[in-house]
């Protein structure tokens, strides 16, 4: 786990005022920031970790409906076991698809705390 205290760059990754490259200010934000990517990015996009991703972003063209919902939400649970599971413990993950627009709520906890957070995330397609 990354110590609380650990300096961590920004995303998106961006230089900051004095010129450096800009950082977060706490773990959780770190944490809240990596949830974002895994949720962004496909499969396949990154270089060099090509399985990283939930590659939820795609599955917005697909019909609208509950099986399009219950594949974006294995995709997210695979990916956050695999990818964040040392640092997240998710609580409960709800996701929905319907007119074009997925909407993914999830509650968690940055590991070792016992601090409950949320990322609701919403896309649509179109």
């Amino acid at each position: 786990m990354i110590p609380p205290d650990g300096r961590h760059l920004s995303f998106p990754f961006r230089i900051g005022a004095d010129g450096r490259t800009a950082q977060v200010d706490s773990l959780e934000q770190h944490v809240r920031d990596e949830l974002i990517q895994l949720v962004l990015t496909n499969p396949g996009e990154r270089l060099y970790l090509p399985e990283f991703g939930a590659g939820v972003r795609r599955l917005v063209f697909e019909n609208a409906g509950e099986i399009t919902a219950a594949a974006a939400k294995a995709s997210l649970s695979a990916a956050l076991s695999r990818w964040l599971g040392q640092r997240v413990t998710p609580e409960e993950l709800i996701v929905e698809s319907s007119n074009a627009t997925i909407t993914i709520d999830l509650r968690y906890r940055v590991a070792g705390t016992p601090d409950q957070r949320r990322l609701r995330f919403e896309r649509q397609g179109g």
